[in-house]
C-alpha cells in the first residue's frame, strides 16, 4: 500500500512538471498572439483611408508594433502640420490609456509603436511610440 501512493506521489509530480514545462510565458503567449492575429486577420481595412497591415510583438523594448498603411486622399503630406500630428499622437496616447483590452499589456510595461506608411510612395507616414513613462 505504501508502494502504491508513493509511485501515485511521484507521478503527481512528474505530472505536474510536465504540466508547467508546456506553459509559455506572457511574452511568449503575446508574441503567438500577434502572429496569429496578422495571419488571421490583416490585412484589413480600419476606415476608407487606413489599412491595418499586421502587428508584431518585439523583445526590445518589450511591446507591440502596430503597422498600417494610409491610402487615398488622407495620403497626403500636405495635411501633416505640426498640429495634426501632435493632435493625432494624442489621441492615439488616449486610446492607449482607455482600452480595457491593453490593460495586462500595461501593466507588463509594453511600448506601443505605430507605423503608418504612405501607399502611394511607400515612405513613413506618421511614427509614434508610447512607453510606460507616457500612458502611466
Amino acid at each position: 500500500m505504501y508502494r502504491k501512493l508513493t509511485i501515485l506521489f511521484l507521478s503527481c509530480i512528474v505530472a505536474l512538471f510536465a504540466a508547467m514545462a508546456c506553459t509559455e510565458s506572457f511574452a511568449e503567449r503575446r508574441a503567438r498572439e500577434a502572429r496569429e492575429f496578422s495571419e488571421r486577420e490583416c490585412p484589413r481595412m480600419v476606415d476608407k483611408f487606413i489599412r491595418m497591415d499586421s502587428m508584431a510583438f518585439v523583445e526590445n523594448p518589450v511591446g507591440l508594433t502596430y503597422y498600417y498603411t494610409v491610402m487615398g486622399e488622407l495620403d497626403n503630406d500636405s495635411l501633416l502640420t505640426p498640429d495634426v500630428i501632435d493632435d493625432f499622437r494624442q489621441r492615439l496616447l488616449e486610446n492607449i490609456r482607455n482600452d480595457i483590452n491593453m490593460r495586462r499589456d500595461k501593466e507588463e510595461g509594453f511600448t506601443f509603436t505605430y507605423h503608418y506608411t504612405s501607399e502611394s510612395t511607400g515612405k513613413p507616414f506618421i511614427e509614434a511610440s508610447f512607453g510606460p513613462e507616457d500612458y502611466k
